[in-house]
């Protein structure tokens, strides 16, 4: 069994600089007849069914939910939740319109939205299906998804600072959901999937975003982690498929792009992610996107406001 413990540092690195925002879109009990649908263009998030029954409809495929079974979507995927088959969806902006009947049979729902904030996917995301579900039958009996679950599922009762409780509850339940679901889904190809079951991929990754500034070799990188330079560059090219040096890179730029959104200057950048000069940085970040990092970023505010 992978040593996901171990590697749920380097997942929450990920999860980190993912650096998506958190929104509870919908937190209601709902009876009778019902259907909406989430666009989620530029979206992910979670939907946790904390009572009762419902469907989940994807590219014309209806799946039945019920009471704590938990449906990821890691990326832009429209998708629609329905009180039963025969419903028609509409609009999740509708959803404060609507006056509950209190009569029928009756779901209560939480979805969280979680925005890019830049309109990069990581690549961790990419290699996970769109859609994952999690079925509550299938959870450990001790394991910790329970516990946040039944956390989850009292807040949705309450109202006085339920907001800002119920965003750091479904944080809690996001990083659960992915260990869960990458426990029992154990990666079959090469990807960061196989770098959280391979310690010393992971000891490596860590150490390189952790300090992305040190001047790193493949020489120093081996002899931090504990094995040769030999098997440290096999094992980049085997589980990432990039060398270690390019991999390096792409964490700086990556790493500065993100600095570069926040208004920092390329001389502050530079200097935090391990180059020489504003001038090394840029000749980087063009070899890396194809732009200067001034016109990166004015294409990503075009994007934004488009």
């Amino acid at each position: 069994m992978p040593r996901f413990t171990e590697a749920m540092d380097l997942l929450s690195q990920i999860l980190q600089e993912a650096r998506w925002n958190n929104h509870v879109l919908v937190k209601k009990t709902m009876h009778g007849n019902w259907g909406y649908r989430f666009p989620c263009k530029q979206s992910g998030g979670f939907h946790v069914l904390t009572q009762g029954n419902c469907v989940l409809r994807q590219d014309g495929r209806d799946v039945e939910l019920t009471r704590g079974d938990i449906v990821f979507v890691t990326r832009g995927v429209d998708h629609d939740l329905l009180s039963d088959s025969k419903q028609k969806p509409v609009d999740v902006s509708r959803f404060l319109q609507r006056v509950d009947s209190g009569k029928g049979a009756a779901a209560s729902l939480v979805s969280v939205r979680y925005e890019f904030p830049d309109l990069h996917v990581h690549p961790f995301f990419r290699e996970l299906p769109a859609l994952l579900l999690i079925r509550a039958a299938d959870i450990a009996p001790h394991h910790p998804l329970h516990s946040a679950l039944a956390l989850l599922s009292g807040e949705t009762e309450q109202h006085a600072g339920s907001g800002l409780i119920l965003q750091r509850l479904t944080d809690v339940l996001f990083y659960y959901a992915i260990r869960h679901w990458l426990e029992v889904n154990p990666a079959k190809k090469p990807g960061y999937r196989s770098a959280l079951q391979d310690e010393k991929m992971q000891t490596s990754l860590e150490m390189i975003h952790t300090r992305p500034e040190h001047p790193w070799t493949i020489e120093s990188l081996a002899r931090a982690v504990g094995i040769s330079r030999a098997s440290l560059a096999t094992r980049f090219k085997a589980v990432l498929g990039v060398s270690v040096m390019d991999y390096v890179t792409r964490v700086r730029i990556d790493r500065g792009r993100e600095m570069l959104a926040l208004g920092r200057s390329l001389e502050e950048i530079a200097q935090a992610v391990g180059y020489s000069s504003a001038f090394a940085f840029s000749k980087a970040f063009k070899r890396i996107h194809g732009l200067s990092p001034r016109a990166s970023l004015q294409l990503d505010q075009q994007k934004r406001t488009a």
